[in-house]
Order: structure tokens, then C-alpha cells, then sequence
């Protein structure tokens, strides 16, 4: 249940103290070094002029690595594949999955959200109650980071400055592997989810508050925190392994081939680079130097 609540900026997301965002992969043979930048989907394009060395970390690689290549997100066939999964089979909309209450709670919510916008539930109860959550959880972020544009997010705005340096873009996972983690859970448990996140709404803030509040301070080790402690509705070891520990080891593995090819900025959610399963500790593991860009 946690689970879908927290995807998004979970998605979105050393054990030293680390107030840093930007770090250096080198050693281990490598000819050059690549660099990791932890982002975060809603924030801002204006806190790229916050991030110490990405000027130079965009000028020495070669390649601009993201969790998905971003410009295959955009492709008109894969935006009508993700519209498709994200649609419920019709015995199996929300009003269906949910007791009468239970919806009527989920809508009470969703208004509060979404009313200013003249969007209803009935209008969106055919898409995935994963579907519903994601743009909920996102709603919910956005009013915690000070001059949210859709159109310019800090994520899109390195691997676009990048591209424009004439660095391509390439990706860790498919499509197709983003799609099954965000909408391919059972639909019950998808539907139990929502309506716990939408119960424990006011909570849900103060956590999400708190994540962006870190995420601005460069604060790893406070994002690790919340995301992990239970009374911060953070989610279990179960979770974060689906979530993020066995994505970070699959990304090593490809990056452990990528990185003696060719220079990279790597940019993937901050939440997946802090920790002893962290993607700065694994990469450390298999041998290489991980240190801040000072």
C-alpha cells in the first residue's frame, strides 16, 4: 500500500553525511571519469544553477544516461502503449475495486486535488488506481517546490543541456519495465493502495515535505531516512527492494560495461543513490572511486 503512494517520488529519488547531489565515478580502469546526479521529477529546472560541477560533468561526458531515454517517452507509440496500461479492464474500474465508502473517500480526496482543475473521479474511475495515485502523489509534491513548471524540471533540463552539447541519451531500462513497475500490480492491491494514501492524506504531506525539503538541501542520508522509517510512512525492505536495491544492481551491471566505453553523466531519482544498497555504494563495490564534486 505504501508501495503506490510513494512511487512517484520514490521514482522521482554513502551512509557519510551528504549534502550533495553530483558525484565523481573514477578509477577501475576507467579512461575518464562519469558522474551520477540524483534528481527528482518535480523539482525545478532553476536548481540546476545550485548544482556545484554539473557545467563540467555535462562538458567531459560523452553520453547523458537516464533511468528511461527520454526521448523515447515522447514517441507517439509509446505514449499510446502507456495511455493503454494505464487503463483498467472494464469489470475492474475504480467504483468496482472499491466499497461505496471507500470510493467516496478516495473522491473526497481527489476533489481536493484535482476540483480546482474541474476534473472528477468519475471521469478518471477507468484508469488504474495506480494510475490515479501517481497523478495524486504528484499533485501533492508540486506545492512543496517553489516555481514548479511541467514544462521545465530539473531532471529533463540536464539531459536537455546535455543533448544540446551534442551528447546523446541513452537509458538503464526500457519502456516497457517502467510500465510494469508503475501499473502492472494486481488491481486489488493497487485499489488498497490509493485508498490508504488517500486515509492517511494529511500525513502523506508532512512525508512529502519533508522529502522535498531534503532534496533541496542536497540531504541524501534525510531522503534515505524517510523513505526507510516506518513512521514516516516509508516503505518496507520488501518494498524498497522491488522499488529500488534490485534496480540499483541491475544498473551497475549495465553501467559496469557502459563506463569503459564511454564517459557518462548518469541522472537517475536521488532516493536510489544513498545507503549500503545505494547505487554510489555499489558502484564503489565494484571497485571504483565514488567521491562529491567539490
Amino acid at each position: 500500500m505504501k508501495r503506490l503512494s510513494l512511487i512517484v517520488t520514490v521514482l522521482m529519488l554513502a551512509l557519510a553525511a551528504q549534502a550533495q547531489l553530483l558525484w565523481k565515478v573514477s578509477g577501475n580502469g576507467l579512461g575518464r571519469p562519469s558522474y551520477v546526479f540524483g534528481t527528482h521529477h518535480m523539482a525545478p529546472a532553476s536548481m540546476i544553477d545550485q548544482i556545484k560541477g554539473i557545467d563540467q560533468a555535462i562538458e567531459n561526458c560523452d553520453i547523458v544516461v537516464g533511468e528511461v531515454e527520454k526521448d523515447s517517452l515522447m514517441s507517439p507509440d509509446v505514449q499510446a502503449r502507456i495511455a493503454q496500461c494505464m487503463m483498467a479492464p472494464p469489470d475492474s474500474t475504480l467504483d468496482k475495486l472499491l466499497s461505496p465508502e471507500g470510493y467516496s473517500l478516495v473522491e473526497a480526496v481527489f476533489d481536493k486535488y484535482f476540483g480546482p482543475m474541474g476534473v472528477k473521479l468519475n471521469q478518471m474511475k477507468t484508469l488504474k488506481p495506480s494510475a490515479i495515485s501517481t497523478q495524486m502523489q504528484a499533485l501533492r509534491s508540486i506545492r512543496y517546490f517553489p516555481n514548479f513548471d511541467a514544462n521545465n524540471l530539473i531532471d529533463v533540463a540536464v539531459q536537455a543541456r546535455a543533448n544540446q552539447e551534442g551528447r546523446p541519451s541513452v537509458g538503464l531500462e526500457s519502456v516497457d519495465e517502467q510500465i510494469n513497475l508503475l501499473y502492472n500490480a494486481p488491481l486489488v492491491n493497487q485499489a488498497r493502495g490509493l485508498l490508504e494514501a488517500c486515509k492517511q492524506d494529511d500525513f502523506f504531506q508532512v512525508q512529502l515535505a519533508t522529502l522535498a525539503d531534503a532534496y533541496m538541501a542536497q540531504d541524501l542520508d534525510k531522503l534515505l531516512s524517510v523513505m526507510t522509517d516506518a513512521s514516516m510512512g516509508g516503505d518496507s525492505e520488501d518494498e524498497m527492494e522491488a522499488l529500488v536495491y534490485s534496480r540499483n544492481r541491475n544498473w551497475v551491471e549495465k553501467l559496469k560495461v557502459m563506463l569503459p566505453e564511454r564517459a557518462a553523466l548518469i541522472c537517475v531519482g536521488a532516493g536510489h543513490l544513498p545507503g549500503e544498497k545505494g547505487l554510489l555504494q555499489l558502484l564503489r563495490n565494484a571497485g571504483y572511486t565514488v567521491e562529491p564534486v567539490e
